[in-house]
């Protein structure tokens, strides 16, 4: 669906004005032709006669320039390309913000969900305890208790809703269409669209585009110094030129022709050309700096994603343990509560606490595949992954309620549907991929 945002749009014409730019670059090799008007007055030359009207035409072609034009073609198509990375860079970025909002979204119904369960429980909680009030009054002070940490966690499902919703609505802004959230993001790592190294990995940054853009800024730099290392060589040209002389008083239309050979060199033009010389020299370095500055970025991004990825699988192990012990600990400390045995607050402890690692293991679990997404981001492949993999198997995601209890807000199939490089859409509940292939 980014495929038509304006800013992938306005890169696409930079790319075509570009394009326009190499024709005028190849120009000045190709025969020049010209036509015109002057008028010559002669003064105390005898035989020549005055013309104020004299039409004419000239046909003129550059013999040899030492390869400034070449070179000039040269550094126009090298700008050309970069426009052209420059599209994907652009597309790049804005799935890259698709993806960081699509994954808060999701984060967010995730968490909610364990909110509604620990709502529901401390719900169920209350009306138990105020069962027990109703016959010991002296336990009366037990149901504010549970009654503030229901409070306190409503709370903060509402506030993670409005995160939720506020990402899903950016979401929609950024891409311009109606989309709906139904479905987790697909484990890249499952499918196998991964690279199986991080050597692999780093040999696939050659085509990131922002390296590419970076790679024809430097070959446009490199033109522009053998451009500009030629001011001072001189430049072959020929130029035939049909003049209309005025003889005994009648104009003669193009009758006198004129053939000249000519060679310019500049010997001093006050400076500019050995400043022009290099002042291109500091640019190229600042290229070659630069695509050197953008390859080490996107390895130290991909090198701390990609050691990431198996420390968030054993966080993920962690948690899921630290879960099920907390459980274990809740059940039994609701056993001991309603025998007798332990204080409300000890339950309402291992509650929170359970609810917070399962809060966290559901977090985790998103942030792994997140970070599988991440990696192929920083790649710069999300584009090349829409466009060739259709559809990939993900879970459904909890539906989301407006309030705890009450009515559910629609979060329905991803109906949309677009053409050109924007992929129809359904569901995300399809099965398979195709096109990309698996990594070596």
């Amino acid at each position: 669906m980014t495929a038509n945002h304006p800013a992938v749009l306005s890169a696409q014409n930079s790319a075509g004005a570009a394009l326009f730019d190499v024709d005028v670059a190849k120009a000045p090799n190709n025969f020049q032709l010209s036509a015109g008007v002057s008028s010559t007055g002669y003064s105390g030359q005898p035989g020549y006669e005055n013309n104020f009207i004299s039409p004419h035409v000239k046909v003129s072609k550059v013999l040899y320039d030492h390869g400034r034009t070449d070179d000039s073609v040269k550094g126009k198509e090298a700008e050309y390309q970069m426009q052209r990375a420059q599209i994907n860079v652009q597309r790049e970025t804005l799935n890259q913000q698709a993806l960081s909002l699509y994954t808060t979204a999701v984060t967010y119904v995730r968490v909610i969900n364990v909110l509604d369960q620990e709502v529901e429980a401390l719900q169920e909680l209350l009306n138990r305890v105020k069962n027990i009030a109703s016959i010991d009054p002296g336990r009366a002070s037990e149901v504010n208790q549970v009654a503030t940490r229901l409070s306190s966690v409503i709370a903060s499902r509402e506030s993670s809703n409005i995160a939720l919703q506020q990402a899903w609505q950016q979401l929609v802004l950024l891409v311009n269409q109606p989309v709906t959230l139904t479905n987790d993001l697909p484990d890249l790592k499952k499918a196998g669209l991964l690279p199986a190294t991080l050597n692999v990995a780093q040999k696939a940054l050659a085509d990131n585009p922002s390296y590419v853009a970076a790679r024809y800024q430097r070959d446009a730099a490199t033109s522009a110094v053998q451009v500009a290392s030629k001011w001072n060589r001189p430049t072959w040209s020929v130029q035939v030129t049909l003049d209309s002389p005025r003889t005994h008083g009648e104009l003669e239309p193009f009758k006198a022709a004129t053939l000249q050979v000519s060679s310019d060199m500049s010997l001093w033009d006050g400076g500019s050309g050995m400043a022009t010389a290099k002042g291109a020299v500091q640019r190229l370095s600042s290229a070659e700096q630069n695509m050197d500055a953008t390859l080490l970025t996107l390895k130290q991004q991909l090198g701390q994603l990609w050691v990431s990825l198996p420390l968030r699988e054993r966080q993920i192990a962690a948690l899921s343990r630290q879960s099920a012990s907390a459980l274990q600990t809740w059940k039994a400390g609701e056993t001991q509560f309603f025998s007798g045995q332990r204080p409300l607050t000890d339950l309402i402890s291992f509650a929170t606490d359970y609810y917070s690692s399962l809060a966290s293991y559901e977090e985790q679990r998103v942030q792994y595949v997140a970070t599988q997404w991440q990696i192929v981001a920083s790649l710069g492949k999300l584009t090349d992954l829409a466009k060739n993999v259709r559809s990939l198997p993900s879970s459904s995601l909890p539906t989301v309620k407006s309030e705890p209890g009450r009515s559910e807000m629609m979060y329905g199939s991803l109906t949309t549907a677009s053409t050109g490089d924007a992929t129809a859409v359904t569901r995300h509940q399809i099965t398979g991929h195709d096109g990309l292939g698996k990594w070596p």
